[in-house]
């Protein structure tokens, strides 16, 4: 035989489709790495999809090949299929080397998070022999912006805000070769080629000196430095002054909310708050999120800083300014709290920061790289060594990463159709994030904020063109919430009828229980309890305390909190006295005005009359079961809090004042009652408890653990009954409501003793920045069974809610169970 022919046949060709997180991580230098290493032919480019390689040489080398592309993948890079396919070898072929990215076809790579500063690009930095030493914008494929710049896909420089910056000859070089840290590092850049770092005056006028130590010099002096970050502008201060944190509150319109600080280092930061080893390991990731987590007595921070809460929000420097600035003196721990005005969404603008926050800082240290869309700081919550962290924010360094429905559904889309199936999600209303589906993926937007605020609204809808285009999603069907008024849910109908397609409205409490279920991989059926300060139920009342038996296609109402009539509807979620004497009624019925508590909550004899003779009539009252209201009800009985500044601050204030507080109760004291059916949870005992305990003079730390204790052995109680009666054995905890560490480790524990699995959120968040991913699993399935039954989509135009579709053994009405 011919030696080239035989040689030919020893010799195999494999094509591997990779896709996942796989362009802007240094996955292809990776690959002609490891392909040169084991002595392999071919390529490797850039698509649409994701990445294509092609390698030809012997098995054993091809072996060895796929086994190093999992093992050792980039630290950024993410695997999430990589399909191999046998080919022709190519006689001649010599060398392995990097094409040229193909950007035809649909957009279906995943775009990269955006990642703290590396080790190597640190250490060059502090470097005072590297050309890039003091460099604020250093980076490489290991780290840097990425989702905060990105246009459009796929991730070349040319399709960045990098694009109007042109490298230099030492970058080019770097850039091009394949052995080279920063080989098609996008953003790769110096102070020759590259953005430039400069300190401003609050009217954007150039300061002169070195920025940085100038920036450094001025915090120290207590004065408020605006900072630009990856993804949009911090306001900064140093936090053990008072009289400078009280004047960013008074400047930011931020009374009371806690601000977040930033530790030079993980040891400046261990002496602020206590923390779990996950959670360092955390703030330690490309990620470097903003931990909430116990604070340390000693802790070097001002009380203003988080006023009445036992917790700080800390994280670490992720920028090289930022570690430039804390390097060049600055004060050990800085307030880093979002650059805007409360509720405005975050400036990402050089010429908008000048307009919208100039007049909060005395200067501004910024760059000239652009920000192609706004990501505000992820936030995390510390559940202690035994526990995992929580998510509260789901923002920078998270996002747009995309989270895979169960298996069986997305088995299904297939069947239905190989390239249908796409979809968008609008959300709620308050603290908005967005989602598109495309296939058996969902692809969140960064956090969006509370869209009553005009500038956050117009953030929210470009949010949507954006992920549509960045992702090529062009929508079948849209997901919006029940609620008639949100503002998320008329713009889907406006957005539906410019599309021509069709709406799925979707329970929000459902869609809660959905997002755990999409979550962990799993369909249901599972016992839900659902808390949080509001959602539209299916009886037009407002929902919040519930018990669901869900699944990833429907519900039923199985069980909920005792109704309470809230005194002028929306004006008790801010009112919370209005609340507390809600659930005086509740606890002492129609002469509850005469009670001590209901004067010591509202001392003004007319004002009280009103609120009072409103509750009794149940006039201009709203019928809600929300488990916030009754937090917000407690916190003001127990003196803690009687308005709640921000969203959620008397159940912050309340969890705070239970913190680390056993319970007054005996273990076997039952302070609640369950209806005969198990269909209604009342407090009122509890309540009646509480209000004793306070006339009597009980600690009201000792009476907010006993709130916490009880509420969780009601839930556990009533969770018990069902799950005997249907024969099921995994929960569900969901809501705003289980951001609330102490309630979510007591509930689960209770659950737990009694042999059932409990679910809980660990990629999004309990509240209703989550709520996109159950819209997304929920409206997917009523696709599927609307295109089964018709054998081809959802009619166009025609909106469709989700209905109750009872399980077979349970009689309902209404959603309930009879």
């Amino acid at each position: 035989m011919n030696p080239a022919v035989s040689c030919l046949c020893e010799t195999e060709r494999r094509r591997w489709l990779v896709k996942g997180r796989v362009q802007g991580v240094g996955f292809r230098p990776f690959v002609f790495r490891i392909a040169t290493r084991h002595g392999l032919s071919g390529w490797v480019r850039n698509d649409r999809s994701g990445v294509t390689v092609e390698v030809q040489g012997r098995a054993q080398d091809l072996g060895k090949f796929a086994q190093a592309l999992h093992n050792e993948r980039p630290s950024l890079a993410l695997i999430e299929l990589a399909d191999c396919t046998p080919l022709p070898p190519i006689e001649g072929e010599r060398g392995f080397h990097i094409d040229l990215s193909d950007a035809g076809g649909p957009v279906r790579a995943g775009v990269t998070p955006d990642a703290a500063v590396c080790a190597d690009c640190l250490r060059e930095m502090l470097d005072g022999g590297d050309r890039r030493h003091g460099y604020g914008l250093i980076n490489c494929t290991h780290c840097g912006p990425r989702y905060s710049i990105i246009r459009s896909v796929p991730y070349d420089r040319p399709n960045t805000t990098m694009a109007g910056f042109t490298m230099c000859d030492p970058c080019r070089e770097e850039y091009e070769n394949p052995l080279d840290r920063r080989f098609h590092a996008q953003p790769i850049a110096c102070h020759g080629c590259g953005p430039h770092v400069e300190l401003v005056n609050s009217k954007g006028d150039r300061l002169d000196g070195d920025p940085i130590r100038r920036a450094a010099v001025m915090l120290g002096d207590g004065k408020i430095v605006a900072i630009k970050g990856i993804g949009g502008f911090h306001l900064a201060v140093r936090a053990d002054d008072p009289a400078a944190v009280r004047r960013l509150r008074g400047l930011k319109h931020r009374d009371a909310k806690p601000f977040a600080v930033m530790a030079r280092s993980m040891e400046v930061a261990e002496g602020l708050v206590e923390l779990s080893d996950q959670a360092k390991a955390l703030m330690r990731s490309p990620a470097c999120p903003i931990v909430l987590a116990p604070r340390i007595r000693t802790a070097s921070v001002c009380a203003e800083v988080a006023p009445g809460s036992h917790r700080l929000g800390v994280m670490l420097p992720y920028t090289p300014i930022q570690h430039l600035l804390l390097e060049a003196a600055a004060p050990d721990v800085l307030v880093m709290t979002s650059g805007n005005v409360s509720d405005e969404p975050l400036v990402i603008d050089n010429d908008d920061a000048v307009r919208r926050i100039g007049g909060l800082s005395d200067a501004i240290l910024w760059h000239d790289r652009p920000i192609e869309r706004c990501v505000d700081d992820s936030v995390w919550v510390d559940m202690g060594h035994a526990e995992p962290p929580l998510p509260i924010r789901r923002s920078r360094g998270e996002v747009p990463a995309s989270i895979h429905l169960p298996r069986e559904h997305w088995r299904a889309s297939r069947q239905w159709h190989p390239e249908s199936g796409d979809g968008l999600c609008v959300g709620g209303e308050l603290k908005n994030s967005v989602a598109v589906m495309r296939g058996g993926e969902v692809i969140l937007s960064q956090h969006l904020g509370d869209l009553t605020h005009p500038l956050a609204f117009e953030g929210f809808r470009k949010a949507i063109r954006d992920l549509m285009d960045l992702m090529d999603v062009r929508p079948e069907w849209i997901a919006h919430d029940l609620h008639p008024v949100y503002l998320s849910t008329a713009y889907a109908r406006v957005l539906a009828e410019e599309l021509r397609v069709p709406l799925v409205g979707v329970q929000h409490h459902h869609a809660h229980a959905a997002a755990v279920l999409a979550e962990h991989g799993e369909s249901g059926p599972v016992l839900a309890v659902v808390c949080d300060g509001v959602g539209y139920g299916l009886d037009g009342t407002s929902w919040g305390g519930e018990l669901l038996l869900a699944d990833a296609n429907d519900f039923v109402r199985l069980a909920h909190l005792r109704p309470l009539r809230l005194p002028g509807g929306d004006a008790a979620a801010r009112d919370t006295r209005r609340c507390g004497l809600a659930l005086l009624h509740q606890a002492y019925g129609d002469d509850f005005d005469k009670h001590p508590a209901a004067h010591a909550l509202v001392p003004d004899e007319g004002e009280r009359r009103m609120l009072t003779t409103m509750i009794r009539r149940g006039t201009h009252c709203t019928t809600s079961t929300a488990a916030g209201r009754v937090f917000d009800g407690v916190a003001a009985l127990l003196g803690l809090c009687e308005r709640n500044r921000h969203e959620a601050e008397a159940a912050m204030a309340l969890e705070s004042a239970a913190w680390g507080i056993d319970s007054l109760a005996d273990d076997d004291t039952a302070l609640f009652d369950l209806s005969a059916d198990g269909k209604q949870v009342d407090l009122s005992p509890l309540v009646r408890r509480i209000v004793a305990g306070r006339a009597a003079g009980a600690p009201v730390v000792e009476l907010a653990a006993l709130f916490h204790d009880q509420l969780a052995r009601a839930w556990a109680a009533d969770v018990r009954l069902w799950a005997a009666r249907l024969g099921l054995c995994a929960a569900a905890l969901s809501g705003g409501v289980f951001c609330n560490e102490g309630l979510t480790k007591r509930l689960s524990a209770e659950l737990e003793r009694e042999g059932i699995r409990v679910l809980r959120h660990r990629l999004v968040p309990p509240n209703d920045g989550g709520i996109a991913l159950g819209q997304a699993l929920i409206a997917w399935n009523t696709v599927l069974k609307a295109s089964s039954r018709s054998g081809h989509g959802l009619t166009v135009g025609r909106p469709m809610d989700v209905h109750v579709r009872p399980r077979p053994d349970l009689r309902t009405s209404g959603g309930e169970v009879l």
